[in-house]
């Protein structure tokens, strides 16, 4: 009989801690199926990864959304651009320690990938963070960050993401609208940092400017004098040699689809 209740234990525990492990993992023998409707959850449950359709469309998209509000809102896509038309797709480690997205029992051409050439497949794991921050990382150097969404923004700001970029690395972190509520393609209402002696944010419908920030005061963009009165934010404005950016601990303050939100303001 103890011998039982100890090989239940063993297995509950073996149960638990795999369980642990994957849940707001994705492993090269951990991946997630859309025709399995598998998701992963975030540690604290905040925030989901897995497959959607937006709308009325029967596409197929992979995304991030808040695990706990009732109604499906996607805050990050992966492949916006490129649809799959069935449930077939597969989001999972690749041989080359990527976090790729594949259609049916296609293995060598990626729907969408992290595409990161020092990745290891052996030493590489996905994960979704409370943040809503999906980073890739490599496990044998200190669980250093290879990639995050929180990189290559869609429609939607949350608190910590930036808007700039890196004269270093190139990368530019700027927000598009959707196409349509049934369509997350990159749409025609952007919004980003431009460079300049004095750099602003800028919201643009295709090429034409909207509306500005101002330039930074060293407490609150001059064109947004209502920062001056807000307490639910702490701002962080950088501009050195190889970066400009800004970034907002908003304290879990959600900001859904905030560039259709913000032109359809300016624009009345």
């Amino acid at each position: 009989m103890n011998s039982v209740k100890w090989l239940i234990r063993m297995l509950l525990i073996f149960f638990l801690s795999h369980f642990s492990i994957s849940a707001d993992t994705i492993t090269l023998d951990h991946f997630i199926q859309d025709d399995n409707d598998e998701v992963i959850v975030s540690d604290g449950n905040r925030f989901a990864l897995g497959f959607f359709s937006p709308g009325i469309s029967t596409n197929r998209y992979v995304g991030i959304w808040y695990y706990q509000v009732p109604v499906k809102t996607p805050v990050w896509v992966a492949n916006r651009d490129n649809p799959i038309n069935d449930t077939s797709g597969v989001l999972r480690i690749d041989g080359r320690g990527n976090l790729s997205l594949f259609q049916g029992n296609q293995t060598l051409f990626p729907v969408w990938s992290t595409n990161i050439s020092t990745a290891d497949a052996g030493n590489s794991f996905a994960q979704i963070l409370d943040s809503g921050n999906l980073v890739l990382i490599q496990n044998d150097t200190g669980k250093a960050v290879l990639w995050q969404s929180f990189g290559y923004p869609t429609d939607t700001w949350l608190s910590l993401m930036k808007i700039g970029f890196s004269l270093r690395t190139g990368l530019n972190q700027s927000y598009t609208s959707w196409k349509s509520p049934d369509d997350p393609g990159v749409g025609n209402i952007s919004f980003r940092m431009n460079p300049g002696v004095s750099p602003q944010m800028v919201l643009y419908k295709g090429s034409v400017p909207v509306w500005r920030s101002g330039s930074w005061t060293g407490k609150i963009w001059s064109g947004i004098p209502e920062m001056t009165q807000n307490v639910l934010f702490n701002d962080s404005f950088v501009n050195i040699d190889d970066e400009v950016s800004f970034s907002s601990d908003t304290n879990s303050v959600i900001f859904t689809g905030i560039v259709g939100q913000m032109v359809s303001v300016t624009l009345i």
